[in-house]
């Protein structure tokens, strides 16, 4: 989808019903929604004109985890000082049990070229699974 603000809406409804399908809670489902509309944003912010932005959501057996990326002119060394502010950290922290960041090559460029994909990665843990103990 294009990564612009007009697709937050399609982003958060497609993640709270795939959140809920899978059964995870109505908090969890809300906050995981609000994580991925913050990410977007941030992605969106520092996307350049008419790029796209890539959602993936694999629910696993005892988390769910969306990866989020959009194509970049340049990306720097150290991806996670260039994507998240401490403040976007740690409100992505506190509605999510991990996040992370990652710099693909993909083939998201024109005409042959390569443009490096940057991305952030939301986990949530599913309550009901089993922890070690």
């Amino acid at each position: 989808m294009p990564a612009r603000a007009e697709a937050l809406a399609v982003v958060r409804a497609m993640t709270g019903c795939l959140a809920h399908y899978e059964g995870l809670d109505h908090d969890t489902a809300a906050d995981l929604a609000l994580a991925i509309d913050e990410a977007c944003t941030v992605l969106i912010d520092m996307a350049p004109a008419r790029a796209t932005l890539v959602l993936v959501e694999d629910p696993r057996a005892d988390e769910f985890v969306v990866r989020v990326s959009t194509d970049c002119e340049v990306v720097d060394n150290d991806p996670d000082a260039v994507v998240l502010s401490a403040f976007t950290r740690r409100v992505l922290e506190a509605l999510t049990d991990r996040v992370g960041t990652f710099v693909e090559d993909t083939g998201f460029g024109q005409q042959g070229e390569t443009r490096p994909a940057l991305g952030i990665s939301l986990s949530v843990r599913r309550r009901w699974a089993a922890t070690p103990g």
